[in-house]
């Protein structure tokens, strides 16, 4: 179910149509273009910073060590710019592609006083092979911060030689080549692979939206509003919930809860206190106040709390400063079980029904205390959000 694919679509399709057997009201599809690939951004940057030290290898000029710096300085604005998917040279430069999200409410019983999205995307990623296990993940995310690093010091030597006239700065060009190079060929790899399976990553996240909406249908909360919201293009730098929050946000209100369901189908129960992947936005504390009440209130449930080891589709709900909270699973150290992160053995099969059922048992217990907390602060006039 890669981004912007035929794949990606059918699988929103697929989860309208469980939308409408279940009963959900106005459901939609909300279409928005995206950049199909995490990596095309990332490789751009590689590939002008090392252009730039190629130039000065072959011709070591004044102007071609600024010609060099430019490029350098472009490479680093591009990279961290994707890293917290703000506008940059190369999301002007790469051309987009088509993906939609998929929309629904859940009415409340009575008047409405809060919100609640339940979001989950429905892509997966590729499998290249720096995710093939632990150990070339630590490995891949380390050489990635020194290709990076190595970006921000041609940078800096490159700038210091052109007032400086260092003679050296050549050969510090020539020592980092080689690590951009790296980060460069990695990007190229990864899209040359094929799409994970995404049976924790992400269908069991949908999969527990869609089986929360059908218990608030026989079930609704008494004043609270449910919108499910099911991404394409999260995997790919969270494009789909940046156009859904650019669309609904607003008339949502600024007091509305965000769950994200997040490969929640293998490990111990766990939700994010800060999510990103090099800066860590912190998850908001009304909304981390909100989970630890849910944690203390299943007490034989094993939940743990930490920071997010990349991103979710929180990350953009986070940073405009709304209430949104990440419930994933962790295989828990030393049990012998592993990720299965992008990886092509993420199936069905990998899947554990009772980290499932944990994982609907702490969202279901979460949707009771924003609605109790609702129902709690209802204003004695009866005026709602609905303006009755």
């Amino acid at each position: 179910r890669g981004s912007c694919t035929a794949q990606e679509r059918r699988a929103g399709e697929y989860a309208a149509e469980q939308m409408r057997q279940i009963g959900v009201k106005e459901i939609r599809a909300e279409p928005f273009t995206a950049i199909p690939s995490t990596y095309w951004g990332y490789a751009l940057s590689f590939a002008a910073a090392s252009t730039g030290l190629l130039i000065v290898l072959l011709s070591d000029g004044l102007g071609e060590r600024v010609l060099a710096a430019l490029l350098s300085l472009a490479g680093v604005w591009g990279f961290l710019a994707e890293t917290e998917f703000a506008p940059s040279w190369t999301r002007w430069a790469l051309s987009r592609k088509e993906s939609q999200n998929i929309c629904g409410v859940i009415p409340a019983e009575k008047d409405v006083w809060s919100r609640v999205v339940l979001c989950a995307h429905l892509d997966t990623h590729r499998t290249p092979i720096f995710y093939s296990s632990e150990v070339w993940y630590a490995a891949f995310t380390a050489l990635v911060a020194l290709s990076f690093l190595s970006m921000a010091v041609g940078a800096t030597v490159l700038g210091l030689s052109i007032f400086l006239d260092w003679t050296s700065a050549r050969w510090v060009c020539l020592g980092l080549l080689p690590v951009q190079l790296f980060g460069l060929a990695m990007c190229l790899h990864a899209d040359f692979t094929p799409y994970s399976p995404g049976a924790n990553d992400n269908a069991s996240g949908v999969g527990a939206a869609l089986a929360l909406a059908r218990r608030l249908r026989r079930k609704p909360l008494k004043h609270t509003e449910v919108h499910l919201a099911l991404t394409g293009c999260e995997e790919v730098g969270d494009w789909g919930i940046a156009a859904y929050l650019d669309q609904n946000a607003e008339k949502l209100g600024k007091d509305a809860v965000y769950i994200i369901l997040d490969e929640v189908g293998l490990g111990d129960l766990k939700y994010l206190t800060a999510d990103g992947l090099i800066f860590k936005h912190k998850t908001h504390p009304r909304a981390l106040e909100l989970a630890r009440q849910a944690k203390r209130a299943l007490a034989e449930v094993k939940i743990v709390e930490g920071v997010g080891l990349a991103y979710t589709d929180a990350l953009q709900a986070t940073k405009r400063g709304l209430m949104a909270l990440t419930i994933c699973t962790v295989p828990a150290p030393k049990s012998g079980s592993v990720t299965h992160w992008h990886r092509m053995t993420d199936t069905l099969e990998t899947l554990s029904a009772k980290d499932l059922e944990n994982t609907l048992r702490f969202a279901w217990t979460l949707l009771q205390l924003v609605d109790q907390r609702a129902a709690e602060a209802a204003s004695p006039s009866g005026v709602n959000l609905n303006g009755q």
